[in-house]
């Protein structure tokens, strides 16, 4: 089964990343901005997000390119 967003969803869940990060940032008093921008979670979200925001063209696109610099093509 498929869960697909429409592009309004994408939007809140983009907003909902960035007031995850003021957060934990706390305006300085909590985890440092390098730390939440580097966060492995956080990223990972934010990638996944962005490809699902993509067209199909954009998305094939961007697998070739990645499988050729990982050599499999």
């Amino acid at each position: 089964m498929s869960m697909n967003m429409s592009p309004r969803q994408c939007s809140v869940l983009e907003g909902s990343l960035d007031l995850i990060r003021q957060f934990f940032h706390a305006s300085g008093d909590g985890l440092r901005r390098s730390y939440l921008d580097r966060s492995p979670e956080l990223l990972s979200l934010t990638s996944a997000l962005s490809l699902y925001t993509q067209t199909t063209d954009s998305l094939i696109k961007t697998f070739i390119a990645t499988q050729t610099s990982q050599g499999k093509y």
